[in-house]
């Protein structure tokens, strides 16, 4: 894989301890996690490995033992299990529970016209153009099992610092788990070097007041994350938003919380004052632990939660398949139009693929791309290109790497070709020069030209790709070299271009303006040199 960003991945066979690495998963901000099995058990696990650089940083290698140790002593069905911490030779790992399924984030993420379960009454405000509200019924299925989890590990002294929805994992059955205690500290044995190197740890979006002012939490930090999360659930959106970080945080310590009344009216008294206690901005007006919100929370059962309340597991349908929504809409709409339908079909497709090219280019989706989703220990169990799911075919692929931005930016285009060879059908051959373009986009937008410039000379070098997508390809290379102040080299690329848009044959009518098209979205000299040489 061309990806410098992941030249410490491990590859599929390595043997760490006991465990066969099968294949990356995630990558966080201290470790790498990978899939693997144990070699006797044959379980399968979920491997953490201490990045290597600060494996040989004491402070974070104490860090990283005592997330261990820490999360080791709970053993409870609401939090990921942790199997096993170790080191081999420079790998220092932790080998824990793994469970097929999604997290609470990219679960609320799914289109509200996916949800199973709608609310029943819903304000007018729109909260969020992606976030959905979940049902009362789902909510507290939700609640009342982290609620369990933070139980735990109260009673161990422990303190989570990161609770999120990131870090709330569901099965399609409807369990629920809490995972990576990476944040948590021991309150039974705190180490001063640790507190100074990592006070303020966690996730502001989600973070409590007190995290973000002076970094001495307990468990009531906590419950107003939770409390945070909670109002994402109901409202399809978290209480606060702000264009900083900093921003963010004064929101949490000096903004009151936004009436949950805003955008849904059929949130329950009980859930109501839930909210306004664990959101209070003191520690003192907050529950003192999870027992207490969970008997806050019973107090209801009989009364206004009754006809929600979850005498068991509220299932989750669909957590274990791809559920990426967003501002592409538009793409995939005409990509399902464009989908063949016959042999004729086909042989028609390859005008229009190129207006796919241009709405996919990344000055389009560049931005959109800019966000990128955190660590994530649940997934589907499918065929994988390092931590690429395989999808139906060609086109879904290709589809997914343009909705997707978990995992690797520049594996999501190599994973088309690899999972859909270009010689075995012309389909694949059409969405793999697409994929080599967006590859090249992706390589070039990291300051790496040459990665970009073999992507594309995949295209150009093969003979029976289209020449629709071998102009495009040519343009990229112009400006690629443009960027690089090569004149002569942007001029021989533009020059390859226009001599295959001046053939009628090659490029058919409706093509030409979406390449003009194109072009106008690039440098001005690209521009000038293009309509020159076009006679326009």
């Amino acid at each position: 894989m061309n990806d410098s960003l992941n030249a410490a991945i491990l590859p599929p066979g390595t043997k760490i301890g006991v465990y066969h690495i099968q294949r990356a998963i995630a990558s966080g901000g201290m470790a790498e996690v990978y899939y693997a099995i144990h070699q006797e058990l044959r379980r399968p696990s979920a491997i953490k490995i201490l990045r290597p650089s600060l494996a040989a940083d004491e402070v974070h290698l104490q860090r990283f033992m005592q997330e261990a140790r820490a999360a080791a002593s709970l053993v409870h069905p609401n939090i990921v299990q942790v199997y096993d911490v170790g080191q081999d030779g420079e790998h220092r790992y932790i080998a824990q529970e793994y469970i097929p399924g999604c997290n609470l984030r990219q679960y609320l993420a799914r289109s509200g016209n996916d949800a199973p379960h709608k609310p029943d009454t819903i304000a007018t405000t729109n909260p969020s153009d992606n976030d959905r509200q979940l049902s009362i019924r789902e909510t507290l299925s939700v609640l009342l099992q982290v609620l369990a989890a933070l139980n735990k590990s109260a009673a161990s002294g422990i303190v989570h610092r990161d609770i999120k929805p990131e870090n709330i994992m569901l099965t399609q059955d409807g369990d629920v788990k809490v995972a990576d205690f990476g944040l948590a500290r021991l309150l039974l044995a705190e180490d001063p070097q640790l507190t100074h190197a990592g006070t303020t740890l966690g996730t502001p979006m989600y973070m409590s007041p007190e995290q973000i002012q002076e970094g001495n939490v307990d468990i009531r930090s906590d419950l107003y994350s939770l409390g945070v999360t909670l109002y994402h659930m109901l409202a399809g959106r978290p209480p606060f938003t702000g264009e900083t970080p900093l921003a963010l945080a004064m929101q949490h310590v000096q903004a009151p919380v936004p009436d949950i009344g805003q955008f849904r009216n059929d949130v329950p008294p009980t859930l109501r004052e839930l909210l306004t206690r664990l959101l209070a901005k003191q520690p003192q007006g907050r529950p003192s632990s999870p027992a207490e919100v969970l008997n806050l929370l019973r107090s209801g059962r009989h009364s206004d939660l009754q006809r929600d309340w979850p005498d068991q597991t509220v299932p989750f349908p669909g957590v274990a398949t791809s559920n990426a929504t967003g501002p592409l809409q538009a793409t995939l709409a005409l990509q399902a139009k464009l989908r063949p339908k016959s042999a004729r079909s086909r042989r028609m497709l390859l005008p229009l693929l190129a207006m796919i090219a241009y709405l996919t280019t990344s000055f389009g989706i560049g931005a959109m791309l800019a966000f990128s989703t955190p660590l994530r220990l649940f997934e589907s169990q499918e065929e994988f290109y390092w931590d690429i799911p395989k999808q139906a075919d060609a086109e879904s692929q290709y589809r997914w790497a343009l909705l997707n931005i978990e995992g690797s930016q520049l594996a999501k285009w190599e994973a088309v070709e690899h999972f859909f060879p270009k010689q075995d059908d012309p389909l694949n051959r059409l969405y793999a020069g697409l994929a080599s373009l967006q590859l090249a986009r992706a390589q070039f937008d990291r300051k790496n030209p040459e990665a970009a410039r073999k992507a594309l000379m995949s295209t150009l070098d093969d003979g029976e790709m289209s020449k629709i997508m071998r102009a495009l390809a040519y343009l990229q290379l112009a400006e690629i070299a443009a960027a690089a102040g090569k004149e002569d080299e942007r001029d021989a690329a533009m020059q390859r271009a226009v001599e295959i848009a001046a053939k009628q044959e090659a490029i058919g009518s409706e093509d030409l303006p979406r390449l003009d098209e194109n072009v106008r979205l690039m440098d001005k000299a690209i521009q000038d040199i293009w309509f020159k040489q076009r006679g326009q």
